[in-house]
């Protein structure tokens, strides 16, 4: 298969360049709405076509291939269905190592595992009238609320947040937004963004690069820039574009997707630009 080149301006093509030339280097990626297509469910997502063979070929030309997913480590792996990466789930609280049968779980995420579930049930209570077009999801250290099969997206995040704030308040829990999801997590510093600081230090990473396209991504997104910034790891951010995408989300990429058809091409990309006399696949 022909490989597309894809539109970089000068200065684009010569960061992600630069950041290919290093090593050790990482590829780390988002999973929903980056590398499969968002689903009514989440149990319904498929990996988008193409994908996993691509990511197969990654893990040859990069130290650490991992992903980063608001799923639980375990249902991040089993949907990509790769168990030589590296998964971090539940936005940092968790993490599977290659071929781990079990994720490491933070101890002071840990600790809110019992506040988590009884928020989430007494929100389903009061949300009884709503359950119908919500989908409620206890993820251990985390908990999401899906609203995307409501008839009206909008008055069931406004209802969801009336139900789940001043519970959140009262077990010291976080509140957060992703696409269509609002979710609730512990009160520790841990999300994507420490997660890929925690990934490049860990690993010593010379170079990474990241694909997200939701504003829970967008910590990654600025801790790249920091971390390169700070001239210890050449950080590459790429969003995908959609219809949902927030404005801050495509404003804080070096590099934007017009949308996840784009992943393949940009993988393959990748692999022959670091593979430049392998025939292209």
């Amino acid at each position: 298969m022909p490989v597309r080149t894809p539109a970089l301006s000068a200065a684009t093509r010569q960061l992600v360049v630069a950041a290919l030339a290093q090593r050790p280097r990482g590829f780390l990626t988002d999973i929903d709405g980056t590398l499969s297509a968002v689903a009514p469910t989440p149990d319904q997502a498929r990996l988008y076509r193409g994908a996993r063979p691509l990511l197969r070929r990654l893990l040859g030309e990069f130290d650490v291939v991992a992903a980063i997913s608001g799923r639980p480590a375990l249902d991040a792996r089993r949907l990509v269905g790769i168990s030589q990466m590296t998964y971090i789930g539940n936005h940092g609280m968790e993490r599977l190592a290659p071929q781990a049968r079990r994720p490491e779980i933070a101890p002071d995420a840990r600790a809110y595992q019992d506040a988590i579930a009884d928020a989430l049930h007494e929100a389903r209570e009061r949300l009884r009238t709503r359950e119908g077009e919500l989908l409620f999801e206890n993820k251990g250290v985390t908990a999401s609320i899906h609203y995307r099969r409501a008839a009206d997206p909008e008055a069931a995040r406004r209802a969801i947040r009336r139900a789940l704030d001043p519970l959140a308040q009262r077990h010291h829990l976080r509140v957060t937004e992703g696409r269509m999801v609002i979710e609730l997590r512990p009160p520790v510093d841990r999300d994507k963004g420490t997660s890929v600081r925690a990934l490049v230090r860990q690993h010593a990473l010379a170079s990474a690069i990241y694909l997200g396209d939701d504003r829970t991504d967008e910590d990654a997104f600025h801790a790249l820039r920091a971390l390169r910034a700070e001239g210890a790891c050449i950080g590459v951010a790429v969003a995908i574009g959609h219809a949902e995408a927030p404005a801050s989300l495509l404003a804080s990429a070096d590099l934007t997707l017009a949308s996840i058809a784009e992943v393949p091409h940009v993988l393959r990309w990748v692999l022959q630009t670091l593979q430049p006399d392998a025939p292209p696949q």
